[in-house]
């Protein structure tokens, strides 16, 4: 997905003020070639992403009341897991970030 976590961090920069103006983000932690993100849309509604370019690993929750809903990583490979239907396993190509971007404010505007 990218070589580096700077250049990582600041395409999702870029689209969380495309995508989610109004959203915060806070960084929990970050290391040369990993970091990991939460970025707030309402107190109880935000998305954390973690990113280690080092193994290629991303995942992407949205998560509300302390729940995951939605989201897409690649663990074993690139998935997704339905609104609502977390423990199921929905298997894709490699989506861009700007993809999972999109398909994450979709649901969220849906709530």
């Amino acid at each position: 997905m990218h070589a580096n976590i700077d250049d990582f961090m600041e395409e999702l920069i870029k689209l969380k003020h495309e995508y989610l103006p109004q959203s915060e983000i806070e960084t929990i932690y970050k290391r040369i070639d990993k970091v990991s993100i939460r970025i707030i849309i309402t107190p109880s509604i935000f998305i954390d992403v973690y990113a280690n370019v080092e193994n290629n690993r991303y995942d992407f929750s949205l998560i509300k009341d302390n729940q995951r809903i939605f989201g897409y990583d690649n663990l074993e490979s690139w998935h997704y897991h339905p609104l609502n239907k977390q423990d199921d396993h929905i298997v894709i190509a490699e989506p861009s970030l700007n993809f999972i971007f999109d398909e994450i404010t979709n649901v969220i505007h849906d709530l």
